[in-house]
């Protein structure tokens, strides 16, 4: 059974969260509910949660904040709760969020996303969560600029790579492999599709439809069969027909 915690300063999004729990979830136990920072943060020490069921605004607070104050006033020896954010088609959440390899539910909540939610939760139980949170509040903290890091979810755990360590990533079925600059490869239990939306504000192009490669470490472009671009790692990368003349054009204004 795991006990949550619902975190929301709307009275009817609480308790429609709270009805679909019951009624779909029946392994998750609601212990208490919130409508803010300074409540939330008590019932938290109160009754150590597993998970919170967090929106990203508070009436001019917001979910962040109890993340940072909760990470200030928690001992090591605690066990932090795990985090499924609530929000309503805040882009740059969202963002934040994604790069962290954290979940989210969009309101109003479809009772299908809920039940995947947590099972997600159920399977990453162990594997560093903690981590995504970490990354969340530094990248938070560098207000509306790029985040500077990102969360690799793996069988083994989560990975926390800097961006401009990646110098390309590559389709493997359902997985990512990624390929840093000095590190060994990380698989990647996400799809290429889903890196290709996060990193291409930061000049990562999906040149093939199995590579995703970053602008930044690519050393020529070469015209012969086919054409392709030779990456820092001495990689030979297929450059797809309709993709050419785009990336013609951005290598010459490199």
């Amino acid at each position: 059974m795991l006990k949550a915690l619902i975190v929301d300063d709307e009275a009817a999004s609480r308790e429609s969260l709270l009805s679909k729990l019951r009624l779909f979830t029946p392994e998750v136990e609601v212990i208490g509910q919130a409508e803010s920072v300074s409540e939330a943060l008590e019932m938290i020490r109160q009754n150590t949660p597993d998970v919170l069921f967090l929106d990203v605004n508070l009436s001019g607070e917001t979910g962040f904040e109890l993340l940072e104050k909760l990470g200030a006033t928690t001992d090591e020896s605690d066990v932090r709760p795990e985090v499924i954010f609530i929000t309503a088609h805040d882009e740059f959440a969202i963002k934040a969020i994604k790069f962290s390899a954290l979940d989210y539910l969009l309101k109003p909540i479809d009772p299908e996303e809920l039940v995947s939610s947590i099972r997600k939760l159920e399977e990453r139980k162990g594997l560093g969560g903690a981590a995504g949170l970490g990354v969340l509040i530094e990248n938070l903290r560098g207000g509306g600029g790029m985040p500077k890091r990102i969360v690799v979810p793996t069988y083994d755990g989560m990975h926390i790579l800097k961006i401009t360590d990646i110098v390309r990533c590559e389709s493997s079925s359902n997985y990512t492999n990624f390929i840093l600059l000095d590190a060994k490869p990380i698989l990647a239990s996400k799809t290429l599709k889903e890196y290709d939306n996060m990193l291409s504000a930061h000049r990562f192009e999906r040149i093939h439809k199995s590579h995703l490669i970053n602008m930044d470490y690519v050393k020529r472009y070469v015209p012969a069969d086919g054409g392709y671009m030779i990456m820092v790692d001495g990689s030979r990368i297929p450059v797809a027909n309709r993709k050419k003349e785009q990336l013609l054009k951005m290598i010459r204004n490199m």
